[in-house]
């Protein structure tokens, strides 16, 4: 009997020595976190300005958190590939999507397979604004929206290049609120927006700010966002232009649901890092890249107030989604 009795209570001292280490195993993993390298999806190719920050960032936070934080790019639907595939991934903090908050605050509202909320992803910062805008080559008979539009009535069949669900949906609502006859190029990034504008593959293209590169190549017409940008203050938004059409967006460090709190916040002040990089706002001045951090509340503050907002705008245009 006092064997039995020893024996049980060795095992009871087991299980709550098994017990304690379960309960104290995440903390210490956020506490040691990052040991192994990080892998950061893009949801775009590679040459495109989500991609330039990304890469640039990348940086950042491998000097600040000292192991590599690795780029992939995975092309697809505006990010939407590439947020389906962090859905799926492991909630450790090594596996990270940089990508615009579009993805989850305005996609939604126009593809049906697309159902992220911003409840279903937790958010580790967010570091730059888009300077988003319709451009056009510099030598274009039009130079703002308006003129465009009398071009367009004159110019039917005119190709318009969508990077993305949310790049068609602009000119959906300007070629039926014009009567305009419009033919939809679809690009995969930046880098192939640049190259259709520069051949002359297209008329016009949704911008995030990278035309900023090519002042002697190419100019925007119209701003779509809530905010007049700081590189080009004399082109109206399309808000002024009478199209209740403005959105921001900005890039965010996505990450799947579930992750430790610790871990976003160890990720957060790493980007915030990114503020004060010289390499970093080398490359962002470069482009014409406002610098707008927020950190960890802010952000998840900025993309329900968005996503409501964005969502409103939908309703407003009578967008179902697809």
């Amino acid at each position: 009997m006092k064997k039995l009795n020893r024996r049980n209570t060795l095992a009871a001292i087991f299980a709550v020595a098994l017990g304690m280490v379960g309960a104290h195993s995440t903390p210490v993993m956020a506490q040691d976190y990052p040991t192994q390298p990080i892998t950061m999806l893009v949801g775009y190719k590679a040459g495109g300005q989500t991609d330039l920050v990304a890469r640039a960032s990348a940086k950042v936070l491998s000097d600040q958190l000292g192991v590599p934080v690795n780029v992939v790019n995975k092309p697809g639907g505006g990010g939407v590939l590439a947020a389906h595939e962090l859905k799926k991934a492991t909630p450790d903090g090594y596996t990270v999507l940089f990508h615009a908050n579009s993805v989850i605050n305005t996609e939604p509202f126009l593809l049906k397979r697309v159902d992220f909320k911003p409840e279903d992803f937790e958010y580790a910062g967010m570091i730059t604004a888009y300077q988003v805008g319709l451009a056009t080559q510099k030598d274009a008979p039009f130079d703002n929206l308006p003129e465009f539009v009398a071009w367009a009535k004159e110019n039917p069949g005119f190709r318009y290049g969508a990077l993305s669900p949310t790049s068609r949906m602009y000119m959906d609502e300007i070629a039926k609120k014009e009567g305009l006859e419009v033919n939809i190029v679809p690009l995969k990034g930046g880098g192939d927006m640049i190259n259709a504008i520069l051949g002359k593959q297209v008329t016009l293209a949704l911008s995030g700010g990278i035309h900023k590169k090519f002042p002697d190549e190419m100019k925007m017409i119209s701003a779509l966002t809530t905010f007049r940008h700081p590189s080009d203050p004399d082109v109206k938004t399309i808000d002024e232009e009478g199209y209740t059409l403005s959105m921001d967006s900005r890039t965010t460090l996505i990450l799947p649901k579930g992750t430790e709190r610790p871990i976003l916040e160890k990720l957060a002040t790493a980007l915030k890092a990114a503020q004060t990089d010289e390499t970093f706002k080398t490359v962002v001045d470069t482009a014409n890249i406002p610098i707008m951090y927020l950190d960890v509340d802010q952000s998840y503050a900025e993309i329900e107030t968005s996503y409501k907002n964005n969502g409103a705008i939908m309703k407003a245009a009578g967008i179902e989604p697809k």
